[in-house]
């Protein structure tokens, strides 16, 4: 069997598209979590469909060692790209409903996070969660409210007032509180 012997085959039988797809699921994700991490949601959709046609195109011109090939067949070089970012995004969801197992985010954390996401990024807002909740777990009532808004002005900096600040506090504490059966004062 010759180079284009085997190309052909894998292509006949969609091994070429399987593989590409993989690969471009992981090219995607690694993009999504390094250079592209607060891109635009709807930006990020496309994604895998361009990546994919790249990938393909790059592909087609080595399996044919002919880069004018690129240009006689383009529809079907975008409909291989299409498929495969189709397939790609459909291995990223399978991969994340059934395999990838997630942090369960503890209640606390969660209620806090959304409290706080008015005044922060998503990423800083759990992680200023995280250490309130740590803070909290023992003090509802003692210094709880000080505690609190001493830790959210380290992630607000000066972008929000010393009232504003001490109100979210208080409705955080007051909001734990509620959750877990005492009254709030």
């Amino acid at each position: 069997m010759d180079f284009f012997t085997i190309m052909d085959d894998l292509t006949l039988y969609g091994v070429d598209i399987a593989v590409i797809s993989g690969v471009t699921c992981t090219i995607v994700q690694i993009l999504k979590r390094t250079v592209l991490k607060n891109c635009n949601k709807k930006v990020l959709t496309f994604l895998p469909f361009v990546i994919g046609t790249v990938l393909y195109a790059v592909f087609a011109a080595v399996a044919h060692l002919d880069i004018g090939y690129l240009l006689t067949d383009l529809p079907y070089v975008c409909e291989r790209g299409f498929t495969i970012g189709s397939l790609s995004t459909v291995l990223y969801v399978l991969y994340e409903q059934f395999i990838r197992e997630r942090e369960q985010t503890p209640v606390t954390e969660g209620v806090i996070s959304v409290l706080m996401e008015g005044y922060l990024q998503a990423d800083d807002a759990a992680a200023a969660a995280k250490r309130i909740a740590g803070a909290l777990a023992s003090d509802l009532n003692g210094n709880g409210v000080e505690a609190t808004a001493d830790i959210i002005a380290e992630y607000v900096g000066e972008s929000v007032g010393a009232g504003e600040i001490s109100a979210l506090a208080k409705l955080i504490v007051d909001t734990l509180k509620s959750l877990s059966g005492q009254n709030a004062q």
